[in-house]
């Protein structure tokens, strides 16, 4: 295995910054939700799906208008609920017409542009039915792509999907997990490869990552060694017997070595769920994985060691109660990522099946404290899937779960820290052209009065479901992003600086600065938009102008015109490049 080391463009300050956030914590206000999913439109009830082991759901923006709508399934009921955001958070049905027909066993959800045409589609896993790939058709309508794209699998018991682009060609590969096991079935997971033109072929044999029969619930796409490319993390179940265990793949240029063994990654638990997050603010991503009552797993990389330290007695997070979806989120915008656990109610005495919110804290004031009930969150129904996003859009992230036999539940964040403290977002545009457009396996690296934040762009993020791609950040007291570095698959990096707080930004490719138009090359007619739209040295840009800062420090003065003129003339991959 290749020796461990910080990359050279990451923004990690360091000890110092960690000591800073532990020492610089201020006293927190309380955790707060409101439940209010029908008032705001969304009236679905949920069938019983034990036998799939819960049924998925994402939130994504499907019309590319800026906010997020939600997809929801129905289990056993074999319905699909499809609500179209407003922008306010109020949603409009578009379930009888948007294309998601009837499917007698739905499992997993997992949301991506497979085909580049710059919306995203929906990719649905069946459980012993044949999955979907619905495309996008740019109206709020889709069409189930699977069996002409190569995806036929009408006798498994399919889980959980995440995409990501493994070989880093500009087209998603779809990795699909299976329960190999069940009901006697012994074919293994999926790696289908993206062929460019829309169909797909499973290579999970002959990049070894098949899990070589074991039962895999759970899949995750992410860097955790941040060398530029996606690896891959797979949650077993049955692994609390100590014979199967979850298992690690590390990316070299296309292909898998597995490397659970060396980084300690092996987590001999049922894992159910599997969350990412840089809790300890090194730059480097930690997982949470969910199990039954014989208590959940944190471990957290030590990128010096390069493997996974078991901390879960330190944060107090096992939980006690059988884990399912589970995601890392920070609700009060304090810097510190806060955990969610979805439960059943277990076999063993004291069990309840209640969720948890975990509130987070600086690692020198663990033990996290669950806060579930205080804030609205804590319930006791079970609960196999959760997802994220800010969905009426005011600066904080709401939640949305699913009870076995009941009704969706949209949890709207009412803390008062999250609209205290500060935040920004960001949408990340890929740095491919035509391809991966919404820039999955970006990392974004951000540093904020000394403090480093780190997150990545992802998709099918949780256990069954996908929560949205703008990476979001809370800052506390900061008010700007200091440094800002956006670290595209392959290691190509875009630097920026002082960014303003309490906004969202689009992140633009340098490829495709000053050039809205996407022709390759600044026009007259860019240059005069961005002459007319100047705000000056030392005076921010406003949302939307993002494209003509060309030297990324979040104002729009002679500087970027100048930079601007050089390109009217010449292709912008031969222009002046800001960022080396």
């Amino acid at each position: 295995m290749r020796s461990r080391k910080v990359h050279a463009g990451m923004l990690v300050p360091g000890v110092t910054a960690v000591l800073m956030c532990a020492c610089g914590a201020a006293q927190a206000g309380p955790l707060s939700f409101s439940e209010e999913a029908v008032a705001r439109g969304i009236n679905f009830s949920v069938g019983f799906n034990y036998f799939q082991y819960g049924a998925g759901m994402m939130m994504s923006d499907l019309d590319n208008d800026g906010d997020l709508d939600i997809v929801v399934s129905g289990g056993s009921t074999g319905r699909f609920g499809v609500y179209e955001n407003d922008g306010t958070g109020h949603f409009t049905d578009r379930s009888f017409t948007a294309g998601l027909f009837y499917m007698s066993m739905s499992s997993g959800i997992a949301a991506a542009d497979y085909d580049n045409d710059g919306d995203i589609d929906i990719f649905i896993s069946g459980w012993y039915t044949n999955s979907r790939l619905y495309r996008n058709n740019g109206d709020f309508t889709f069409t189930d792509m699977a069996v002409s794209a190569g995806i036929v699998d009408p006798d498994q018991p399919n889980m959980s999907a995440c995409w990501g682009d493994v070989n880093q060609d500009g087209h998603l590969d779809l990795y699909v997990s299976i329960r190999t096991g069940n009901n006697a079935y012994q074919g293994s997971n999926h790696l289908y490869m993206n062929n460019g033109d829309g169909t797909f072929t499973d290579q999970a044999i002959a990049l070894n990552v098949d899990a070589e029969g074991d039962p895999t619930l759970v899949s995750a796409f992410f860097d955790f060694d941040r060398d530029g490319d996606d690896d891959l993390y797979l949650g077993t179940d049955k692994g609390s017997g100590g014979f199967w265990k979850n298992r690690l793949y590390q990316n070299t240029g296309g292909s898998f070595t597995e490397v659970t063994t060396q980084t300690s990654a092996e987590a001999y638990v049922d894992c159910m769920g599997i969350a990412v997050g840089d809790l300890d603010f090194d730059g480097f991503y930690d997982m949470y994985l969910t199990n039954i009552q014989h208590g959940n797993k944190l471990l957290m990389y030590d990128p010096i060691g390069g493997e996974y330290i078991d901390q879960t007695a330190a944060a107090d997070v096992a939980s006690h109660e059988v884990g399912w979806g589970t995601l890392f989120a920070d609700f009060d915008n304090d810097t510190f990522l806060d955990l969610y656990v979805c439960n059943i109610e277990g076999p063993l005495p004291g069990s309840d099946g209640a969720n948890r919110l975990y509130r987070g804290a600086p690692v020198a004031d663990w033990p996290m404290i669950d806060e579930a009930v205080s804030a609205g969150v804590g319930e006791t129904d079970d609960v196999y899937c959760a997802a994220h996003g800010d969905v009426d859009g005011d600066g904080d992230l709401d939640l949305m779960i699913a009870r076995v036999g009941g009704k969706i539940s949209l949890y709207i964040n009412n803390s008062q820290d999250a609209s205290s403290n500060n935040w920004v977002r960001f949408n990340v545009v890929g740095n491919q052209g035509s391809l991966n457009q919404f820039g999955i396996g970006t990392c974004v690296d951000i540093v904020h009065d000394g403090i480093p934040q780190v997150r990545q762009v992802r998709a099918g993020t949780h256990y069954k479901t996908t929560s949205e791609h703008f990476v979001h950040f809370g800052l506390g007291d900061s008010d700007t992003v200091d440094a800002l570095q956006v670290i595209y698959p392959g290691n190509t990096i875009r630097n920026l600086s002082n960014a303003p707080a309490n906004q969202t930004w689009t992140l633009w490719p340098e490829n495709r600065l000053g050039d809205p138009n996407g022709n390759g090359r600044v026009d007259y007619d860019e240059l005069r938009t961005a002459i007319l739209s100047r705000t000056g040295p030392g005076n921010p840009i406003t949302p939307g102008l993002e494209i003509f800062d060309m030297d990324g420090d979040f104002d729009l003065d002679n500087d970027d015109l100048a930079l601007m003129g050089l390109g009217t003339r010449t292709p912008n991959s031969k222009r002046f490049n800001p960022g080396n």
